[in-house]
């Protein structure tokens, strides 16, 4: 095993709980660390943050889904594109899906990538965007299902949670500094 990767590997996820609806997450990464921002509401359904392609994943809730193979999602990832597969992971952010390629633009030193695509009888909007930070390159994807039943302005507020979680990311080189109220997890030892 690499060394320079095993400080990784002990990575410390760190939860803010000060904050008022929010729950701020901190990866360390070999050199570093990137901090997120998300939602209390939006569920966990991944959370692997072992190199080289550490992911994030929360599902956001809406009851016109309820009872349907859909929901919305959203992936917080780091790729350590030191290593070939952290490359060639950061180079599939922007893979078409759909008929159309994606619609590409950039803002903030951010590559976006909008399209849309079919997935099991329904249209979803999918957002994928990347950015270097620290010593990886993050990417961010939001996907999310036009059912009949969202809620009126679904696709607006959708668009507004990812641009809120888009401004939220930060990074630093170092060791990421304590702060009140927060919760330190590690993973046990293999």
């Amino acid at each position: 095993m690499n060394l320079m990767l095993k400080p990784v590997i002990a990575f410390a996820m760190l939860a803010i709980t000060s904050l008022a609806s929010a729950a701020e997450f901190t990866i360390v990464t070999a050199k570093g660390y990137v901090r997120f921002a998300v939602p209390d509401q939006w569920a966990v359904m991944a959370m692997q943050t072992k190199p080289p392609v550490s992911v994030a994943a929360f599902q956001v809730a809406n009851p016109a889904d309820g009872g349907t193979p859909h929901s919305s999602n959203v992936a917080v990832s780091l790729f350590h594109i030191e290593t070939e597969r952290g490359q060639a992971a950061a180079s599939a952010i922007g893979k078409q899906y759909g008929r159309l390629p994606p619609s590409i633009s950039t803002l903030e030193g951010w590559a976006i990538y909008t399209q849309e695509a079919s997935q099991q009888g329904a249209t979803y909007t999918i957002i994928d965007e990347k950015k270097p930070f620290a010593d990886v390159v993050v990417g961010l994807r939001f996907a999310w299902p036009h059912l009949p039943a969202n809620p009126p302005g679904y696709d607006q507020s959708m668009n507004r949670a990812f641009e809120s979680l888009r401004r939220s990311v930060s990074s630093g080189l170092g060791a990421p500094a304590s702060r009140p109220g927060e919760v330190v997890r590690r993973p046990e030892s293999p």
